[in-house]
């Protein structure tokens, strides 16, 4: 590589950083809008779980971590708002980014799983009011994670939201999973928002595709 293009690279791994790459963001993410149920089937969502296991230094940018105290002295509260982790433009992790206060990674995917119910054509309703023979949703979060892969003109975004969803009745659980990916010039705040916000898009989409009444 000549001068000119590793003072290119330099710069560029600058400006991928976005200028913040050591510090913690937090982001919040637009609910879903509710589409109208009224006369849907009655279901009810259960439990939503966090089973997503964070490492404190893992070779794969895919697999949760965190900054700053590490995954290891991170508190629960941290690990359930914890979406994804920085780097700068050499691939090195650095800060992170977290929901703001009074979102989680649960209540993130729970209004998510609402909405997918509700444009499948069912009633989501409370188990207040439920009965008996309401069948109940349990979702358990295996993956809900965006990380940065760098290039030398451009950096990628990759979004991934695994999930395992449990129906009453059923023998086995059903997996609703997508990934996406997008490449941009700078990963800011905005571009994290965004490129979550299009895979929650997805996964909605692919939840009504496996869940809609046949």
């Amino acid at each position: 590589m000549n001068r000119l293009l590793a003072a290119a690279f330099v710069a560029f791994a600058v400006l991928a950083a976005g200028g913040c790459a050591t510090s913690r963001s937090e982001v919040a993410l637009a609910m879903p809008a509710a589409a109208p149920s009224a006369a849907g089937k009655p279901i009810v969502i259960g439990s939503v779980k966090d089973q997503r296991a964070f490492e404190q230094a893992p070779s794969d940018p895919g697999i949760p971590s965190l900054g700053f105290e590490g995954a290891s002295q991170a508190t629960a509260e941290t690990k359930l708002r914890a979406i994804g982790r920085k780097r700068n433009g050499y691939g090195m992790a650095l800060g992170d980014v977290l929901l703001q206060n009074g979102q989680t990674v649960e209540s993130v995917v729970r209004d998510n799983v609402t909405a997918a119910l509700q444009q499948s054509g069912y009633k989501v309703v409370p188990s207040a009011g439920a009965s008996a023979s309401t069948p109940v949703v349990d979702v358990t979060i295996r993956k809900f994670w965006s990380w940065l892969q760098p290039g030398f003109w451009a950096i990628t975004l990759h979004s991934a939201i695994w999930t395992d969803i449990q129906v009453t009745g059923s023998a086995a659980p059903t997996a609703v999973q997508v990934t996406k990916s997008q490449s941009m010039q700078m990963a800011t705040d905005g571009n994290w928002i965004e490129a979550i916000g299009e895979t929650l898009a997805a996964y909605r989409a692919e939840f009504v595709r496996v869940f809609a009444p046949k």
